[in-house]
C-alpha cells in the first residue's frame, strides 16, 4: 500500500511554475526585432534643391550634407515605439532644414558632413523657434521603421567629397560674409549674429563616456583647432563625437541601404567651417556646437585650401620625426652624376637663402660632436613618429596612438644625433632627417638590430660615433611640407 506522503510527491506541485511551452532561445528569437527590408518609394518623390521646399504635404526629396547633430532627450511626446530622436541640421548649396529623425532601434551610424538623402511626405515650418533654428527654419519629421513613406540614407560609395560642399551665401572670388580669423572671434566677434570662423584640425583625443546627472551616458571626444591666429578646444558630444574617429562597426544596421562611415577626419588637412559654434572662454578658449550651429566639413573654397597648405607647413616643421620624402631627391644623380658639389654648412645656409623654392643636393663633411644614442635607449625613446598630431615615442618599431588607438609604424629619432659641425658652422639637434638606408650606413646595422643589442654594446657604439668624420650625401628642399626645413640625409660615407 503507498503511502499518503508518497502519493502526494508524485503529483507536480502547485507553487512550481507552469510554463508557457516555449524554449528560451524561442522566445529571443521572437523578440528579436526583424532586419528592415530594403525600401522602395511607393509614389513618385519630387527631386528639390532645399531652397525649393514649401512648407505643407508633399512628396519629395533632397540631399545635402549633415552640418550638426544634436540628440534630443525624450519627453511624454515621444512616441512610446521610438527609443530616441536625433535632430540633423541638413544642407546643400542653396539652403538648410532640420531633420528630426527617430528610431527604435537605433540611429543611423551619422556624422558631421555625411551625404544623406531624405524621402518625406511633408514639410514643415517651426514658427516658434524649438523644432528648428534660424538659420534652417523648415523642418521634417521622419519615423522610417513605422512610416515607410519617409525613408533616410547615407551615401558613401557613390560619395566623391565634391556635392554639396559650398558654404552657404558664397560667391566665387568675393569673400564669405562674416568670416573672420579666431582671434577675432575670441576678442569679441562671437558677439556677431552667424559669425563664422575658418579652422583645421591640429589634433584629435581620445573618445570618453561621461555620465550625466541624470545617469545617462553620452560620448565626448575634443579636439584642438587652429588657423594662422589662434587655436581652441572644440568638444563634440554625443553622436556628433563619432565624426573625427575612424572606427569600425561590425553590427549590422537597422537600414540595409546604409553603408558605415568610418573615415576619420586627418590632423592637418580637415578643415571645419563653423557658423554660430557655441563658446566657453577661461585660461583656454573651448567651442561646441549648438543647436543653431552648422558646420561645414571640408568645404570648397579657397581660404581651406590656404589654411591646408598652412597647417601641413606648420606639421611637418613641428613634426618629431616627419616622413623622409623618398621621391624628392635621386640618390644616383649624388653618386655617379657628372657634377658632384661639396656644400660646407655655411655654402648650404647661403644657397637656401638665395633660393628658398629651389631643390638641390650633393655632400656634407662634418664632424659628429653630441651622440644621444645611450640616453635615448634608457628613456625608451630610440625609435619616434606621429599620429593624430601627437608625438610618439618608443623602444620599439611600432607604439599604439592613445588619440585612435591604432599602430604606427616608428623611424629611429633624429635627435639620436645631436650638433654636427663643420669649419664653417653647427647644425643643430634634430635638423638631420635620415632616410632609413642612411641610418643603417651611420650604425652599421638596420634599426631593428639596434633592439637587440645589450646597454654596453650600446654604449661602445654610441662612443664610436662620437667625433668621427662623415661624409653625408644630402638634399634640400624649400618646400616645408616636404621635409619641414630639415636637411634630408639619403646616404653617409665614412
Amino acid at each position: 500500500m503507498i503511502s499518503a506522503s508518497k502519493a502526494d510527491s508524485s503529483l507536480p506541485s502547485s507553487t512550481l511554475p507552469v510554463g508557457d511551452g516555449f524554449t528560451a532561445d524561442e522566445l529571443a528569437d521572437a523578440l528579436r526585432p526583424k532586419p528592415a527590408e530594403p525600401w522602395h518609394p511607393a509614389v513618385d518623390y519630387d527631386e528639390c534643391d532645399i531652397r525649393d521646399l514649401n512648407p505643407g504635404p508633399k512628396a519629395v526629396t533632397f540631399m545635402g550634407r549633415v552640418a550638426n547633430i544634436v540628440d534630443v532627450l525624450n519627453t511624454p511626446k515621444t512616441p512610446r515605439s521610438a527609443k530616441g530622436c536625433v535632430k540633423l541640421c541638413i544642407k546643400d548649396d542653396t539652403g538648410a532644414i532640420t531633420v528630426r529623425l527617430w528610431y527604435a532601434v537605433k540611429p543611423l551610424n551619422l556624422r558631421l558632413g555625411s551625404l544623406v538623402s531624405v524621402w518625406t511626405n511633408h514639410i514643415s515650418n517651426g514658427e516658434n523657434g524649438t523644432l528648428s533654428s534660424t538659420s534652417a527654419p523648415l523642418f521634417a519629421s521622419l519615423f522610417p521603421e513605422r512610416d515607410r513613406s519617409c525613408h533616410a540614407m547615407i551615401h558613401e560609395n557613390s560619395d566623391d567629397g565634391t556635392l554639396c560642399k559650398r558654404p552657404l551665401g558664397y560667391r566665387t572670388a568675393q569673400p564669405l560674409s562674416g568670416l573672420m580669423t579666431l582671434q577675432n572671434f575670441i576678442d569679441g566677434g562671437y558677439d556677431v549674429v552667424d559669425a563664422k570662423i575658418l579652422v583645421v584640425v591640429k589634433s584629435i583625443g581620445g573618445g570618453r563616456r561621461i555620465t550625466r546627472k541624470d545617469e545617462t551616458v553620452t560620448e565626448n571626444v575634443n579636439l584642438t583647432v587652429q588657423d594662422d591666429t589662434a587655436e581652441a578646444k572644440l568638444g563634440l558630444w554625443g553622436t556628433a563625437a563619432s565624426s573625427p574617429i575612424e572606427h569600425a562597426v561590425d553590427r549590422p544596421t537597422a537600414n540595409p541601404d546604409t553603408a558605415i562611415a568610418t573615415h576619420a577626419w586627418r590632423p592637418g588637412e580637415t578643415v571645419l567651417l563653423m557658423q554660430a559654434p557655441g563658446w566657453k572662454f577661461g585660461r583656454s578658449t573651448y567651442l561646441s556646437t549648438t543647436s543653431a550651429s552648422i558646420i561645414d566639413v571640408n568645404p570648397h573654397i579657397p581660404d581651406a585650401d590656404w589654411l591646408r597648405r598652412f597647417a601641413l607647413r606648420q606639421k611637418n616643421r613641428e613634426a618629431v620625426n616627419p616622413p623622409f620624402p623618398e621621391d624628392l631627391f635621386d640618390l644616383y644623380s649624388i653618386k655617379y652624376g657628372p657634377l658632384r658639389c661639396l656644400f660646407t654648412i655655411a655654402d648650404l645656409d647661403e644657397f637656401a637663402r638665395a633660393a628658398p623654392n629651389e631643390t638641390f643636393q650633393g655632400y656634407l663633411s662634418v664632424l659628429i660632436t653630441e651622440v644621444k644614442l645611450y640616453e635615448y635607449v634608457k628613456r625608451q625613446m630610440l625609435f619616434s613618429g606621429e599620429c593624430c598630431n601627437r608625438p610618439l615615442y618608443a623602444s620599439a618599431v611600432a607604439a599604439k596612438c592613445k588619440g585612435c588607438n591604432s599602430m604606427t609604424d616608428l623611424r629611429i629619432s633624429p635627435k639620436l644625433i645631436g650638433q654636427v659641425m663643420d669649419e664653417t658652422a653647427v647644425i643643430g639637434p634634430g635638423k638631420l632627417l635620415f632616410s632609413d638606408a642612411a641610418w643603417e650606413q651611420l650604425l652599421g646595422r638596420k634599426p631593428l638590430d639596434l633592439l637587440r643589442l645589450s646597454s654596453q654594446e650600446i654604449k661602445y657604439l654610441a662612443d664610436r660615433l662620437l667625433f668621427c668624420r662623415v661624409t653625408l650625401l644630402f638634399g634640400w628642399s624649400g618646400e616645408e611640407s616636404k621635409a619641414g626645413g630639415r636637411v634630408c640625409v639619403l646616404g653617409v660615407m665614412g
